[in-house]
């Protein structure tokens, strides 16, 4: 009967850790996409220095875009609850190239989260089996 707890236990344990797994890969995902809109925006960026009083083009969505004169190189940038403020292209590039920093540490740190879990259950399995087996479980 030891055996039979002891596996509904680890069969319990795995399902939980795969359901974690799954988060920290959504939540990796979804960092990924933040990633590459900070890039996007660092790209764009840099294109305006020395681009004040030069005509552009800004994209305006689904592949169109408009053509417009730079008044000057601030940007204007979100800081949360609908509220933007005006910052220097050089402000926005460090505040760009920290929120970067910010966001590859984090997957780094989900992606070495999500290896531990994947590499428990790999270890734990054998064992699951095992018992499975022994028990009759299929």
């Amino acid at each position: 009967m030891e055996d039979r707890q002891k596996l509904e236990q680890m069969v319990n344990e795995i399902n939980q850790l795969q359901q974690q797994g799954e988060t920290i890969a959504q939540q990796i995902e979804q960092l990924n996409i933040s990633l590459n809109d900070i890039r996007t925006a660092q790209e764009a960026v840099k294109g305006i220095k020395g681009a004040a009083g030069k005509e552009t083009l800004v994209p305006i969505g689904a592949g169109c875009f408009i053509t417009t004169e730079l008044k000057s190189e601030d940007v204007v940038v979100g800081v949360g609850s609908d509220v933007a403020i005006k910052r220097s292209r050089e402000e926005t590039e460090e505040t760009l190239k920290t929120d970067k920093e910010e966001v590859e540490n984090l997957i780094k740190s989900l992606t070495e989260q999500l290896q531990k879990i994947n590499e428990y259950i790999t270890q734990r399995r054998p064992e699951v089996e095992r018992l499975m087996k022994e028990q009759g479980v299929q």
